[in-house]
C-alpha cells in the first residue's frame, strides 16, 4: 500500500522496495510497477510491514530532512532515524532534564487535566447523536477525576487518577460499540478486539506525528514529564499524545463504528502474538480516514489552523513552558 497524506508517505504491505532515483524517490510495489516521489513535497515518510529500503535513499532523506519512521506489526512506533550530527545537547534539553518536581507536576497536571476534558467533550458528543443515550454519570465522575488531579500532591498520584479517568471513559464508550466486536475495555498489549486494534493502530500514528513535533520544537521526545523516562521509550511523546487521543483517533474510531463500518471480517488473528490486526485494505481506508482529520481545520484563539498544526503549536507552547517564559496551557476542544 502506498498512500500520500498530509505531506506523509506512507509504505505498508509486502514486497515493497525503497530506492533513490536521482534526488527522487523510487517506490516498486511487488508486481514491479514504478513510482517517483519528490522528498521536497515530503515532511515524513512512514514504514509498516515488509519493506525494503536503500541506504542511498535513507541519507537522501535525512539530507532532505525528511522524518523516516518505523511502525511496528503489533502495532509500535519501531524506529525513527535521526542524522548523526544533530545537536542533541542544547539549552532546551537541559532545562528539561532540570525541570523541578513542581514544575512537572504544574504542566503535567494541565495535559492531563486537558485530557479528561476532551474525554467528558466526546461523551457529550455522543450522546448528542444516539438518542436516549446519556452518559451524565459519567461525565460527572470524569469531573470529579478532573478536581483531583487539581489536588494530586505528585505525578504518581496525578497519573493514579489518568488511569481512572481512562477507565471511567473506555467503560461509557463500551455501550455504543456493537456486542460482537468483544470491546471489554482498553487492552494493549496486545489489542484483543478489532476495537482495540484501531486504537493503539491510531495512537501509535498519532504518536509518531506529536514526536515529530516536538523535535521541531527542539525537545527531547525520551524526557518525559509525566510518563516515566527510560531507555528506547519516547516519554514526552506520550505526554503530549494524551491531549489528541480524543479529539484525532477516538473520533475517527467511533465514527466508524457508529456507520457499521467496522466488522470482524476486516480483521485477522496474529498467529506469533494473538493479537487482532486490521486487514491491509481495511486499514488502507482507516489511515485515510485518520489523515483526513489531522487535516481538519479547527479554530485556536480566532486562528483557522489544521489539528496537525495544532498538534505542531502545543509543543511550542510546550517548549516554551519548560524554558520558563510561559504557563503552560492544554488544548482543549470546545
Amino acid at each position: 500500500m502506498i498512500e500520500e497524506h498530509l505531506r506523509n508517505l506512507v509504505i505498508s504491505g509486502f514486497g515493497v522496495k525503497l530506492t533513490k532515483s536521482g534526488d527522487l524517490i523510487e517506490v516498486v510495489d511487488k508486481e514491479g510497477s514504478k513510482r517517483l516521489v519528490s522528498p521536497r513535497d515530503l515532511e515524513q515518510v512512514i514504514i509498516t510491514g515488509e519493506v525494503s529500503i536503500t541506504s542511498g535513499l535513507v541519507r537522501l532523506l535525512l539530507e532532505k530532512g525528511v522524518d523516516l519512521v518505523f511502525i511496528g506489526r503489533h502495532p509500535s512506533l519501531f524506529a525513527r532515524v535521526v542524522r548523526s550530527d544533530h545537536n542533541f545537547i542544547t539549552e532546551l534539553w537541559r532545562a528539561q532534564i532540570m525541570l523541578s518536581d513542581e514544575r512537572r507536576l504544574e504542566i503535567g497536571r494541565e495535559i492531563l487535566q486537558s485530557a479528561i476534558y476532551n474525554k467528558m467533550r466526546m461523551l457529550k458528543s455522543l450522546e448528542k447523536n444516539r438518542r436516549g443515550l446519556s452518559f451524565r454519570d459519567e461525565i460527572e465522575r470524569l469531573k470529579e477525576v478532573e478536581f483531583g488531579m487539581g489536588r494530586a500532591a505528585d505525578s504518581f498520584e496525578l497519573m493514579g487518577y489518568e488511569g481512572e479517568g481512562s477507565h471511567i471513559y473506555f467503560s461509557a464508550i463500551g455501550r455504543v460499540i456493537p456486542g460482537e466486536l468483544n470491546f471489554t475495555g482498553r487492552k494493549k498489549h496486545p489489542p484483543p478486539d478489532p476495537v482495540n486494534a484501531l486504537l493503539s493502530y491510531g495512537y501509535t500514528v498519532l504518536r509518531s506525528r506529536v514526536e515529530y513535533g516536538l523535535m521541531l520544537a527542539g525537545l527531547n521526545p525520551f524526557e518525559g514529564i509525566i510518563h516515566a523516562s527510560y531507555r528506547n521509550r519516547p516519554a514526552l511523546s506520550f505526554d503530549l499524545t494524551e491531549e489528541f487521543r480524543q479529539v484525532i483517533v477516538d473520533r475517527v474510531v467511533l465514527t466508524d463504528l457508529v456507520r457499521g463500518w467496522v466488522r470482524l471480517k476486516d480483521f485477522v488473528v496474529d498467529g506469533e502474538s494473538g493479537g487482532c490486526l486490521m486487514q491491509e485494505e481495511f486499514k488502507r481506508g482507516f489511515l485515510e480516514r485518520l489523515y483526513r482529520r489531522f487535516e481538519e481545520e479547527y479554530t485556536v484563539e480566532g486562528e483557522k489552523m489544521q489539528f496537525i498544526d495544532i498538534i505542531f503549536r502545543q509543543a511550542r507552547k510546550l517548549a516554551e513552558a519548560i524554558m520558563g517564559r510561559e504557563k503552560y496551557r492544554g488544548f482543549r476542544y470546545r
